[in-house]
């Protein structure tokens, strides 16, 4: 996985196949919240028009699956209960570009290749956190054993974690000392990356204002085409899923779009 990143990320940045650069995430966050519950809701219907429960997570199981291999796949079955014939189609893995903005220390720094996954996790053991993803860099505290935090990013080789804690910057810390809390999770019910989080107190902390910290990242996402079939009724949809974890992925309903066919 870990080299599959770093080729794609290389072939990425210099064939300029990025597809997204949010600039103002601000302004659009509540409208991309709203559309991403609004996709959600019209693809459950969906599901619950053709397929029924068994069918459902047999289409869950195969999406994981296939969503785990970097490359084109197709898969083609047919429901035993109300006799829909599906086809889902996975597009190759690409890049899409994010820009999100946090609050944190001045000093810490965020100007490097990193990759997204907005999740949380717990400590292991007692972490020391450090101003770049190196402990030769400056020092930024500790986080205690058993702690919840959220690790926003991390830098392409997957050694270091942009860690977050109470929508605020702390500082990196080594990813392997930490242990995600949502281990799995279908795209229905996985939200989308938080653009811009407020902090409480109007940014300030003990009469200093926290400064707001522009982060470039990118994220793998897979265009997903499905296709349902029932006597003269015929659904399509197309989704763009982007990953957290490679059993995390979520839906950017930027690409969604449906049409039918009677």
């Amino acid at each position: 996985m870990k080299q599959l990143i770093l080729s794609i990320a290389l072939f990425t940045l210099t064939g300029c196949q990025l597809t997204e650069l949010v600039k103002d995430p601000g302004a659009i966050e509540t409208q991309l919240k709203k559309q991403h519950a609004l996709a959600a809701l019209a693809i459950n219907e969906e599901l619950d028009l053709f397929l029924s429960d068994q069918g459902r997570q047999h289409l869950f199981r195969e999406l994981a699956h296939s969503l785990k291999k970097p490359t084109h796949s197709k898969i083609v079955n047919q429901d035993s209960v109300t006799k829909t014939r599906w086809t889902a189609s996975i597009d190759d893995t690409t890049l899409q570009a994010f820009q999100l903005q946090r609050v944190g220390q001045e000093n810490i720094k965020t100007n490097f290749e990193l990759m997204f996954l907005d999740i949380p996790v717990i400590s292991k053991n007692k972490i020391s956190l450090f101003q770049a993803p190196s402990s030769d860099s400056v020092p930024m505290g500790q986080i205690a054993k058993n702690e919840l935090v959220k690790v926003l990013a991390l830098e392409l080789n997957e050694e270091w974690a942009l860690i977050e804690r109470d929508n605020q910057l702390i500082g990196y810390a080594k990813y392997a000392d930490f242990e995600n809390t949502i281990k799995k999770r279908d795209f229905l019910n996985s939200r989308p990356y938080e653009l811009k989080v407020t902090y409480d107190n109007d940014l300030t902390r003990d009469g200093y204002v926290l400064p707001i910290h522009h982060i470039f990242g990118l994220a793998q996402c897979r265009i997903v085409k499905l296709q349902f079939k029932r006597q003269a009724i015929q659904q399509q949809r197309t989704i763009n899923l982007c990953q957290k974890t490679p059993d995390v992925w979520f839906i950017d309903p930027h690409h969604d779009s449906a049409t039918t066919a009677n």
